[in-house]
């Protein structure tokens, strides 16, 4: 059984660090609306429905009460400025290890700029994993997103597969 470290609190410079609550998830919608928005702008093939929050944020209500995911928010002055979400889940029969822990998601508002927020989200998330005896992770990437290429591959993330995209 998977417990949930939901005491996990961490400030850096003016942001605190805590988990997700129910309360967070419209700011949460709009950061994760405004990141698509940027990946829809440099690839097509990312089409939002035209009520792309509201279904999000329907996912992240489910995902907040289901015990192999952690959310992980970013707060500055009471303004939510970032969030990831790392989900624990079965590696392909056969592998070791046998769960690996993703990080599904991950966004810092584009115009509240803050040096190493990134890096400070991932930290209860690694606790987080750490705790339910997961050793490797997997990070969904964007692959026409230099920034987001650069910040995985900076903390030592290497490419594992490609994901290939076609249309029927």
């Amino acid at each position: 059984m998977l417990s949930c470290l939901s005491g996990i609190r961490v400030r850096i410079s003016a942001s605190m660090i805590r988990p997700a609550t129910p309360a967070d998830v419209p700011a949460m919608a709009l950061l994760w609306h405004e990141k698509m928005t940027i990946q829809q702008q440099t690839d097509r093939r990312v089409q939002l429905a035209p009520n792309a929050q509201e279904e999000w944020s329907q996912a992240m209500c489910g995902w907040l009460e289901d015990s192999c995911y952690a959310v992980y928010v970013a707060e500055r002055g009471g303004t939510l400025v970032g969030y990831a979400v790392g989900r624990i889940q079965d590696n392909p029969p056969g592998l070791r290890p046998a769960r690996i822990g993703t990080v599904i998601e991950m966004a810092v508002g584009a115009h509240s700029y803050q040096s190493g927020l990134g890096k400070e989200l991932l930290k209860p998330l690694r606790l987080w994993f750490s705790a339910q005896g997961i050793t490797s992770i997997v990070a969904y990437v964007p692959r026409r997103q230099p920034v987001e290429q650069a910040f995985w591959r900076a903390l030592g993330a290497t490419e594992l597969t490609d994901v290939m995209w076609m249309k029927l």
